[in-house]
């Protein structure tokens, strides 16, 4: 295997000449992609000088198709659950670096052969110090014809780059975007900055820095690659190109993105287009234990030690994302991958000190490589939306990451799907889609001055402080210094509100925000989600979910800074699907399990709006009472009575010594967080405004905008389909009004 060993010996000098360059192609089962990888290799305006493949135990003829082009001397073989970074080291071995007497030209500055060779004698030449290059490629990744010409031409103007990369397009979607440079959010996500399946349209093409590039087509100096010992070997198939960028930014080093240079990939491992050997064969598990290491194992900083705490809670969530959405599979992927890394500290830990040897700048320095705050809240709104999308429509899982592919027509359609037309009609046909981008929409342009830096406040918003710490502080003070001093038990709010501020990085104030701001889209996916099994038909829903998100209660809350209508707005229809099950009513099955859990959710409602407790308990006991009278469809019984019990006793355990201070004081069961101001709220609402939903008060909308509602709920007693269902119905919304009557004319 010597230089030059793939082709015929140079007549003259390449096209930078001091560029040494050694491909390396790994390859694993890739007989369906290599002719054309080994096209794109061997087809290069600017050859390499040398080429090293390495086939990883294929079964397929992937070693024939490699030995037939490149030659038997260029191949290695390896054992089948060999790493990418592992059969690069590998061919390092068998590939010494070059020598460069060997070369057979003159390394010479004004070579005219080098088309940025300088030969005006007036200015300095360029330096003639030979550099190496490995150039990085997957079995199922062609490079364009001037692609390598084109990453050497910027190595040759940016000598403090260390890596580069291309632009990369999908393999079957010559025209569809995969990356242009990748980063890393802070809980883990990979982000490309592209909107799905977007179209290349050169609308990306300014080279620039990037926290990393793909490692399909990525340019390496061997220095550098050496100097930071590659690849993790504990990162076997996802974010190792990411934590491989990461390190070489913060040793000094420039990792770049060229997009006049074109890679087409077909991300075979990942779109699960074949099985995968040398980890675990679930994509999704090996991402998430890939990304939990490589933020743990590079964020720098004193605060690091929060990120072990966020991605605990962000995997929860994110679990139950996908339960919601009917995913089981990705939930349990979600849990065991992030799991994998934080049961193991003694991994991340022994590679922060690795990585502290080479470190010579902090995040702080990188800053700019990595997402802004904002559009990483519009990638998770967008992963919420996703979810939504798969549970409308679980047909569309198969198109893009299903384990059994259909063959070249079913490949053949993602560039299909890619017209605007087609997104278009797929869009209109999602139901819940639909709903969460226009109360999203109509949102973001109701709060528009609401949306910047500082913190929200007004009304009855009280200021937030700086950080969840804070909030932590204040909820397990035992004495508050507020006028002469107070030693009641703090409201459990405040520990609710800490907690959702910790997993947002510990601001306060962008949790109160979140909360408050979103509480119209987050009460209308609310309402939708727990209405699956309850509302046949997805436009009933939508309708009622709307019409449920846009009521002068929730833009009242909005408008007048009541953050505890804002969470009991999102988390209702939670309580009330829950309890639902619990008695075993509209065809669901009972189980204590639905009770600890409509239990929790009533817990967390209860602390910021506590008269939803009392709500739930009259219903409870009307419930009891029509089940024993034969008026309920549920079966009564010991059975029942216990549920019921867990679902109210959870609240009253988890919010300790305050549920106490409610029985001397039953005044604070109308409360919630924020001033008590009269000037919020019209004192004495009348009980037909209250009927329509409309509290009174600033920022309401007026309250004929519920009329259709009430009238729909009127015409919904002249049926005698689901008849239980609709009185059970106006049961709920008849105590509602009576307790709304009530607070309204209570003096705090």
């Amino acid at each position: 295997m010597s230089l030059f060993s793939h082709q015929s010996a140079y007549a003259q000098a390449p096209a930078f000449p001091r560029h040494i360059v050694t491909a390396i192609l790994v390859a694993h089962d890739g007989a369906r992609w290599l002719p054309g990888t080994l096209t794109g290799l061997l087809g290069q305006e600017r050859p390499v000088q040398r080429v090293v493949a390495v086939d990883t135990g294929s079964t397929d003829t992937s070693s024939s198709l490699l030995a037939d082009a490149l030659g038997q001397g260029s191949v290695l073989h390896t054992e089948r659950r060999t790493a990418f970074g592992a059969a690069v080291t590998e061919a390092l071995r068998s590939a010494p670096p070059v020598d460069p007497a060997s070369l057979p030209y003159r390394i010479d500055a004004f070579d005219a052969s080098d088309p940025f060779g300088d030969t005006d004698e007036d200015r300095p030449p360029r330096s003639t110090e030979p550099v190496e290059w490995l150039w990085l490629l997957h079995d199922d990744s062609e490079p364009a014809p001037d692609a390598l010409h084109l990453l050497l031409r910027a190595a040759d103007e940016l000598p403090s780059a260390g890596v580069l990369g291309p632009k990369v397009r999908s393999w079957y979607d010559r025209r569809q975007l995969l990356e242009v440079g990748t980063t890393i959010t802070g809980s883990g996500r990979r982000w490309t900055g592209l909107e799905r399946r977007e179209q290349d349209q050169g609308q990306h093409d300014a080279v620039r820095g990037a926290l990393s590039v793909s490692s399909a087509g990525m340019l390496v100096r061997r220095d550098v690659w050496e100097s930071l010992g590659g690849f993790d070997p504990r990162l076997p198939l996802s974010r190792d190109d990411t934590d491989f960028g990461w390190r070489v930014n913060a040793a000094g080093h420039r990792v770049v993105v060229v997009p006049d240079a074109v890679v087409q990939h077909a991300e075979a491992a990942t779109r699960e287009r074949r099985p995968i050997d040398v980890a675990a064969n679930r994509p999704h598990r090996v991402d998430r234990a890939g990304a939990a290491f490589t933020l743990l194992a590079n964020t720098t900083g004193p605060m690091w030690p929060l990120l072990y705490v966020r991605l605990f809670f962000g995997a929860l969530l994110r679990a139950l994302g996908y339960l919601l959405g009917k995913l089981p599979g990705m939930a349990l992927d979600e849990l065991l991958g992030t799991m994998s890394v934080l049961l193991r500290p003694a991994g991340f830990l022994s590679a922060r000190r690795a990585r502290a040897r080479t470190r010579t700048m902090s995040d702080k320095d990188l800053g700019d490589l990595f997402p802004s705050r904002a559009a990483t809240v519009r990638y998770a709104a967008e992963g919420l939306i996703g979810n939504l999308r798969r549970t409308e429509e679980p047909e569309t899982r198969s198109g893009r990451h299903s384990s059994a592919e259909s063959g070249p027509v079913d490949e053949d359609s993602e560039s299909l799907d890619g017209e605007s037309f087609v997104k278009l009609r797929m869009f209109m046909r999602r139901p819940g889609l639909s709903l969460a981008v226009a109360l999203s929409l109509v949102t973001l342009f109701a709060a528009r001055d609401l949306l910047g830096d500082g913190s929200l406040f007004g009304g009855a918003l009280l200021p937030a402080p700086e950080g969840a710490s804070d909030l932590w502080d204040r909820y397990r003070d035992t004495w508050h210094g507020v006028g002469f001093g107070d030693g009641a038990s703090a409201p459990p709010y405040l520990g609710a509100l800490a907690a959702f501020a910790t997993l947002l990085l510990g601001k306060a104030s962008t949790a109160v925000a979140v909360l408050l701001v979103g509480c119209v889209p987050l009460a209308g996916m609310s309402a939708y989600l727990c209405s699956r099994r309850l509302v046949s038909g997805p436009g009933v829903r939508v309708w009622g979910a709307a019409a449920y998100a846009l009521t002068p209660v929730a833009t009242g809350a909005v408008a007048t800074g009541r953050l505890g209508t804002a969470v009991a707005l999102v988390l209702a229809p939670v309580v009330a699907r829950g309890a639902v099950q619990v008695i075993g009513a509209a065809g669901l099955k009972a189980s204590m399990r639905a009770a600890w859990a409509t239990g929790l959710v009533l817990a967390v409602v209860t602390a910021f709006v506590p008269l939803l407790w009392i709500a739930v308990l009259i219903l409870a006991l009307a419930a009891i009472g029509a089940a024993f009278a034969g008026l309920l469809d549920v079966r009564p019984g010991p059975a029942l009575l216990l549920r019921l019990a867990a679902v109210l006793g959870t609240p009253l355990v988890l919010l300790g010594p305050w549920t106490l201070a409610l029985a001397g004081k039953p005044s604070l069961l109308l409360t919630e967080p924020g001033l008590a101001t009269n000037t919020l709220a019209e004192k004495g609402a009348s009980p037909v405004g209250l009927l329509l939903l409309d509290p009174g008060g600033p920022g309401t909308l007026p309250g004929w905008i519920s009329i259709a509602l009430v009238l729909a709920a009127l015409a919904a007693l002249l049926r005698d389909s689901r008849r239980q269902a609709v009185l059970i119905a106006w049961a709920v919304a008849l105590v509602g009004l009576a307790l709304a009557v009530v607070a309204s004319r209570a003096d705090l």
